[in-house]
């Protein structure tokens, strides 16, 4: 489906996003300042053409679409590419429960469906353009970029370039994420639907955003290591989406690795640091911060032990910071700017706030 665009407005409106919704989409952006950081600098005549996550209920698909990466291209104009989006349940729930409505398109096929949109939008596109992908997103762009990178009618590279916010299935500059790192390339995974893709000699800039601890696009390269991988899991719910309100300034000198391949593309990742340990984090939403600042000094340094990236205390970055952006506001907050992130509002549901 082509995506659509309206030359009145910042950004792409989609059809049923009516006024009410878009005020809507507008409370959460107050939401999405706790989180944020100062813009920088972008071309104005740059196009983002934008692939938001799964289609979770409950979650502002494209409310949180309309602000993902904002902060990495903040003056482009915003077009929504539509996918369908898939949850990782796929066809499961309608052949062991037919009638439950819970099954969706399978993964593999909303990244294909994803891709064939995304191409189609870029090559119609006359001017400057980022594809900018946000978790299941990122995966629609992994496919597009193989599908460039050996493509005579590609788009030249000055044209084009790619930003990956919590990709699950890439490499980057200081790991991998859960899908590469469980499944070598190759790999049919039935449940998806989904081939794990070998990493691409891609001719564009890529921007990688990733924020550690985060099990989706950050997953320990030492899985053995449990308490490392249950930590990852906690920050899978509680800190994923987040990182699509943030910006490069929340990012340390130190975070920040760029790499150049041998066609000249160049991949630079961003690691947002963590502002709380996520194995911690349900005593804090509880209400429990005392026993968790007893605990995170004892537990971080092996939590950390599972990224081979914090062996050499000279090179490791920064995983953690109290001067990283806050989720707890955005869970804590009113119910309006929480629809910006469902798995959030679910979370504080689970771990309800202490009281007396």
């Amino acid at each position: 489906m082509a995506p659509t665009s309206n030359d009145d407005a910042p950004f792409f409106v989609a059809p049923g996003f009516t006024q009410a919704r878009m005020m809507k989409v507008f409370a959460g952006a107050l939401a999405a300042v706790l989180v944020a950081a100062p813009a920088v600098a972008s071309a104005d005549d740059e196009t983002a053409y934008v692939l938001s996550g799964a289609k979770m209920t409950g979650i502002d698909w494209y409310g949180i679409a309309q602000l993902a990466g904002k902060n990495y291209h903040p003056n482009a104009h915003r077009v929504m590419v539509d996918y369908p989006a898939g949850m990782l349940q796929g066809q499961l729930p309608a052949t062991f429960f037919p009638g439950s409505g819970l099954d969706s398109t399978p993964v593999g096929e909303s990244v294909a469906v994803g891709a064939n949109n995304l191409d189609a939008a870029l090559r119609e596109e006359p001017g400057r353009a980022v594809a900018l992908g946000l978790s299941e997103g990122a995966m629609v762009l992994e496919a597009e970029k193989a599908r460039l990178a050996d493509n005579p009618t590609a788009p030249p590279r000055e044209k084009l370039s790619f930003t990956l916010i919590g990709p699950p299935a890439s490499h980057h500059g200081f790991g991998q994420s859960l899908l590469t790192e469980v499944f070598p390339a190759g790999t049919f995974v039935p449940v998806l639907d989904y081939r794990i893709p070998s990493p691409v000699e891609s001719q564009y800039h890529t921007t990688v955003v990733v924020a550690a601890y985060d099990g989706i696009a950050d997953f320990p390269d030492r899985p053995s290591n449990l308490l490392s991988a249950v930590n990852a899991f906690i920050g899978l719910a509680l800190l994923h989406t987040p990182t699509a309100f943030t910006g490069p300034a929340d990012v340390p000198p130190q975070n920040v690795i760029t790499t150049t391949n041998s066609r000249g593309g160049t991949t630079t990742t961003y690691l947002v640091p963590s502002k709380y340990l996520p194995l911690t984090l349900p005593l804090r939403l509880s209400g429990f911060d005392d026993i968790a600042d007893q605990l995170d000094p004892v537990l971080r340094p092996m939590v950390d032990a599972g990224y081979s990236r914090n062996d050499n205390p000279l090179t490791a970055p920064t995983n953690l910071d109290p001067a990283a952006p806050d989720p707890l506001p955005v869970i804590a907050g009113p119910t309006g700017p929480s629809d910006l992130d469902g798995v959030l509002r679910l979370a504080r549901d689970l771990f309800p706030a202490r009281t007396g």
